[in-house]
C-alpha cells in the first residue's frame, strides 16, 4: 500500500468553503481580521440600514488613513445581501470613494 497519491488523503479533511475563502494562496497564509475592543466604531445609515461600518484605533481622526471599512448592500426588502471590505486602510471621510471587494 502506497503512502497516498492524488486520489488519497491520509489524516486530512477537505477544507470548508469558509476556510478556502480566507486562505491567501499567494502568501501561503490565512487572512484573519480581528477588531480589538479598544477600537472606535463609526456607522453611516441610509434608510435605516447600516451601509458603511468602520473601525479604527481610538483617537484616530476620521480623516486619517488606517480605518477598516465595510460596505453593506441591501435588497428592496431591506435584507443585507452583500458585505464588502475596503481593499486598503482608508480614512473614514473617504469611505464612499474607495473600492470594495
Amino acid at each position: 500500500m502506497g503512502l497516498g497519491n492524488s486520489n488519497e488523503e491520509y489524516g486530512h479533511v477537505r477544507a470548508t468553503n469558509i476556510e478556502q475563502n480566507e486562505y491567501e494562496k499567494e502568501l501561503w497564509a490565512k487572512r484573519i481580521t480581528e477588531i480589538p475592543s479598544n477600537h472606535h466604531l463609526e456607522v453611516e445609515y441610509v434608510d435605516g440600514n447600516a451601509v458603511y461600518v468602520g473601525f479604527a484605533a481610538k483617537g484616530l481622526s476620521i480623516s486619517a488613513s488606517g480605518w477598516l471599512i465595510q460596505k453593506f448592500t441591501y435588497d428592496a426588502s431591506g435584507n443585507c445581501t452583500k458585505r464588502e471590505i475596503a481593499n486598503d486602510c482608508y480614512a473614514w471621510d473617504n469611505r464612499a470613494g474607495v473600492s470594495y471587494s
